[in-house]
């Protein structure tokens, strides 16, 4: 008899305990509508996803207007770095529960200082001064989270930092060695 007991006992248990497969963290994305990004990687995906396309907005303005072969050819790297980044962000974002990487991003504004209205020639020294500022703060933010604990964020952010590095160099930045 008590081994009956026990074995109802266990089967029902079993059951309950089975039935209970939805994780705390499921339950959270789906009534408080949260994220699986820590706070780094959700400020990450947001000012890649916002930055870079304003720089592939930049682009191809500065392909447009420029004579100049160095603008061209750094508009041309920005978009074909950014062509392969930015749908990887978004599924990462998709991912991680971010929501979409590109909500909330402003109407792009070309700005006075490169040349904002037709008549006006393209300002090329101002257009990769913009891109070495924006695209260093990108990197940054990269960088940053190659120490993320979240192992799809530092293989994105690796793979990223790979294909974007180059931008910033052709536009003139300055990049530091460091060595070990």
């Amino acid at each position: 008899m008590k081994i009956n007991k026990l074995f109802i006992v266990a089967a029902c248990a079993g059951t309950l305990f089975a039935s209970c497969g939805q994780t705390a963290a499921d339950r959270q994305r789906q009534y408080a509508n949260a994220s699986l990004a820590d706070g780094d990687a959700f400020g990450m995906i947001k000012f890649v996803g916002e930055n870079g396309n304003y720089l592939v907005n930049l682009a191809d303005v500065a392909a447009k207007q420029s004579a100049s072969a160095e603008v061209k050819n750094v508009a041309a790297k920005i978009k074909e770095a950014y062509a392969t980044v930015l749908p990887e962000l978004d599924n990462l974002a998709k991912e991680l529960h971010v929501g979409d990487a590109q909500r909330g991003v402003p109407a792009f504004q070309l700005p006075a200082s490169i040349g904002s209205d037709s008549t006006a020639a393209f300002n090329d020294k101002a257009f990769l001064a913009l891109v070495v500022e924006k695209q260093g703060e990108i990197n940054t933010r990269l960088s940053h989270e190659e120490l993320n604990t979240n192992k799809d964020v530092i293989h994105f952010s690796e793979e990223s930092l790979k294909k974007v590095e180059e931008i910033y160099k052709l536009a003139g930045g300055k990049v530091e060695e460091h060595h070990h």
